[in-house]
């Protein structure tokens, strides 16, 4: 072969390769990889975003954040943003859940969850960072909590978890028998009521009556509805001990502890009448009883004289009563209960003991 000829078949070889070469680095794109944060320009060939992540040994999981989409393509001089997410174990107030965030520091996490308030409680920094395996994170929020103890009732702004966090923070202790309206145990919530029971348990002793008894026996002497005490009754006494609870100053429970009897009662012994009482008539000895009840009372049975001295139909007073076997007051007694006496005492004494009506007669 001449050698003009091997020259040119040389050419020809010599600029398919360089061709080729320079169409590879061509096809070539430039791209800035961002994966959490962290930022790298790279190199590819790959004609779509899920590409790019395979050769870079990424895998997107269900909660993370890659933009463009995965089934995006890429050209040159694009970028990628991959965040991965991190499992995050919150417990918020004592109430506790599984989250996913793509925060990368305790800080970020707080403000994609939405806690912003101020005087958060944290179990952690809030500039730790978060780990891609994720992590742990108590959070305690201030709550404005009505507290009631020792005669005072006030708001108090607190990140204490628990009631009886509380109570420690205030420096309010509980003697043994003390109580609070909330388990010391349970989660503050915001506007919750929290009262402390101040309680004092003594032993009170008490001297009290015990009420007499009254027994009644039949006379069978003595008339109808009348009654007689044969026997005075008195009270007797006891002693009773009492275990007493006072709460914030107020009893409210009281059980008996022995009861021990000092004096015994004496029963009230009353006869009672049982004899018939007779059928007294007025016209029935010849005398005008009608009459002398007339001038004397009005004919009122249960007459009193304005001194109080004369009673009844025939004003008898009370030792002239008596005297002729009546009980009671003679102003209570039946029409002829009175009339009976009456003539009784008509019969022992005359008229003369009515001086002014006895002429009625």
């Amino acid at each position: 072969m001449r050698r003009s000829l091997r020259l040119s078949l040389f050419a020809l070889v010599l600029l398919g390769l360089v061709g080729g070469t320079l169409a590879f680095f061509i096809a070539q794109k430039s791209l800035v990889l961002t994966v959490d944060g962290q930022a790298q320009r790279i190199g590819t060939y790959a004609d779509t975003v899920a590409e790019v992540l395979d050769e870079e040994g990424l895998a997107p999981a269900a909660h993370d954040v890659l933009l463009p989409a995965a089934d995006q393509p890429v050209g040159d001089g694009d970028t990628i943003v991959f965040t991965r997410a991190r499992p995050l174990q919150l417990s918020v107030d004592g109430v506790e859940q599984e989250v996913y965030v793509t925060a990368l520091s305790v800080d970020e996490a707080l403000e994609q969850l939405g806690l912003r308030a101020d005087g958060l409680v944290l179990s952690a920094s809030r500039s730790e960072r978060l780990p891609l395996d994720g992590m742990t994170l108590e959070v305690t929020t201030p709550k404005d909590v009505v507290l009631v103890a020792d005669g005072q009732e006030r708001v108090v702004t607190t990140t204490a978890a628990t009631a009886g966090d509380l109570l420690a923070d205030e420096g309010i202790a509980l003697g043994e028998v003390d109580h609070t309206s909330v388990d010391l145990g349970q989660p503050l919530a915001d506007q919750m009521r929290v009262q402390v029971f101040r309680v004092r348990i003594e032993d009170v002793t008490e001297t009290l009556p015990v009420p007499h008894e009254v027994a009644e026996t039949k006379d069978p002497e003595a008339f109808a509805g009348e009654k007689e005490v044969t026997t005075e009754g008195v009270d007797g006494q006891q002693t009773i001990t009492y275990r007493v609870t006072i709460t914030d100053g107020v009893e409210t429970a009281r059980e008996t502890l022995s009861t021990v009897v000092d004096r015994a009662p004496v029963t009230e012994q009353v006869a009672v009448g049982t004899k018939a009482r007779p059928t007294n008539r007025p016209s029935a000895d010849g005398l005008n009883w009608a009459a002398l009840a007339k001038c004397e009372s009005g004919g009122r049975p249960d007459a009193v004289s304005s001194t109080g001295k004369y009673r009844g139909m025939y004003q008898f007073s009370q030792a002239t009563w008596n005297a002729v076997g009546g009980t009671g007051d003679p102003a209570a007694a039946s029409v002829d209960e009175q009339t009976y006496r009456a003539q009784l005492l008509y019969n022992r004494s005359g008229a003369g003991q009515w001086p002014h009506c006895g002429k009625n007669l």
